[in-house]
């Protein structure tokens, strides 16, 4: 398959031209043009890396890489492309990934569940209102929905919600716990237009994932929902975590086993920060002992499986140290490359950070990344993840009342901390 990419929008792209074709494996790149000379070799640099690491899946003649990127040749790609210039090459922070909450209900109680328990309750956004944050977030530039919760398979229109992203701009997938998931309705959201679909998977013991979640036979729900979600032809994820216990036992190991026998394409591991119910918890966030711990294993499983499955360290990576082999060092994801928007409607840097800015409801999606992306802790790019620095969390999140109902307004804390000097 042979594309031409157009990356117009800005003006110092409108000379640049490309052509991308999939030759099976490899993909190969022209660039032409003025534009060439001044971003060749960061966009050569960009399919170098892709042609290094090898698709994970072929999707309609598109190499598929990560469920955290559309595939390749595709117009979303493309505009994927320019966003990361006018970022880092430009200065214009332009957001690639949007999470959007659609319920906080759920069939499971995790004890590591990243939900407040004391969330300013509002009704939830309607279906009318996802669709105005998903235009407002396409025109912003973002290529990369994901639907969260709660669990997002309770919403009856989550099909619908699913259908407002336009496929040429854009990929959504959606994060559950797979209770819901049958033939059916993997086929429902296959139709609707989903890109993949993230099932959680505490631990590769049936037991203790089980234990975790406060529900009996979640395990099995979550092996029978790949099942169903691989027979309708969509990308499949597993998400976990790391814990400092965990990183001890080998735990990815034995679930990386585990999804290579499901035929998972990629396994998504987050670090366990202390938000939600454990944000009061600092010490859980995992030690330098720990975090090398994961990387040697990482990197042994990386080799063992050639890739596949993936294995992405989103919150890893937002750490400063490099991912298993595929995710580089790309620092906190949080007013850089995303944002989140709760089931409120309410705004903050990231599905982790019980901050916010704003609310969609009231304000617009580009005043708000505006107002994120000016703030001067979220004006720069940080190469760790905030919510795992002890300054941060410290200035911030421990400033945070007590019973305060979350998302707390950060300008709050910033007002209190002056009126204190």
């Amino acid at each position: 398959m042979q594309l031409a990419y157009r990356l117009g929008k800005n003006h110092r792209l409108n000379n640049l031209k490309l052509l991308v074709e999939n030759r099976g494996d490899r993909l190969i790149m022209e660039a032409s043009g003025p534009g060439s000379k001044l971003f060749g070799s960061f966009i050569k640099n960009n399919f170098r890396w892709l042609n290094k690491v090898g698709p994970v899946a072929v999707q309609e003649g598109r190499n598929v890489y990560s469920l955290y990127l559309p595939p390749v040749p595709s117009e979303a790609h493309a505009h994927y492309l320019r966003n990361l210039l006018q970022t880092w090459l430009f200065h214009k922070p332009t957001p690639l990934a949007a999470t959007i909450a659609l319920n906080y209900e759920c069939q499971c109680n995790c004890v590591h569940c990243s939900i407040p328990s004391v969330f300013a309750k509002k009704p939830i956004l309607s279906t009318e209102e996802v669709e105005k944050v998903v235009k407002e977030s396409i025109n912003l530039g973002v290529v990369h929905f994901t639907f969260t919760g709660g669990e997002p398979l309770l919403r009856d229109d989550l099909e619908i919600c699913i259908s407002f992203v336009p496929k040429n701009e854009a990929v959504v997938q959606v994060f559950t716990n797979g209770i819901a998931v049958n033939a059916e309705r993997a086929a429902k959201l296959k139709a609707a237009g989903l890109f993949g679909l993230i099932i959680s998977l505490d631990s590769p013991d049936p037991d203790e994932h089980d234990r975790l979640r406060n529900t009996k036979g979640c395990f099995r729900a979550a092996e029978r929902a790949v099942r169903y979600a691989r027979e309708a032809g969509l990308l499949v994820g597993l998400s976990t975590y790391a814990t400092n216990q965990s990183s001890h036992e080998g735990k990815l190991t034995r679930l990386a086993a585990l999804a290579a026998d499901w035929g998972v394409h990629e396994i998504t591991v987050l670090d366990v920060i202390p938000t939600g119910r454990l944000i009061r918890r600092d010490d859980l966030l995992l030690t330098e002992e720990s975090r090398e711990i994961l990387m040697r294993e990482g990197r042994a499983v990386y080799k063992k499986y050639e890739g596949r499955p993936r294995i992405v360290t989103q919150t890893l990576a937002g750490s400063g140290f490099r991912g298993f082999g595929f995710t580089n060092s790309v620092g906190c994801l949080a007013g850089s490359y995303e944002f989140h928007v709760t089931a409120y409607g309410d705004f903050t840097p990231c599905d982790f950070t019980p901050l916010r800015f704003g609310n969609v409801r009231t304000e617009p999606l580009a005043q708000l990344w505006k107002k994120l992306t000016a703030h001067p802790v979220y004006c720069r790019h940080a190469r760790k993840c905030r919510m795992q620095s002890p300054e941060f969390r410290e200035k911030y999140i421990h400033k945070i009342p007590e019973h305060a109902l979350l998302p707390f307004p950060i300008s709050e804390i910033e007002t209190s901390a002056l009126g204190g000097l």
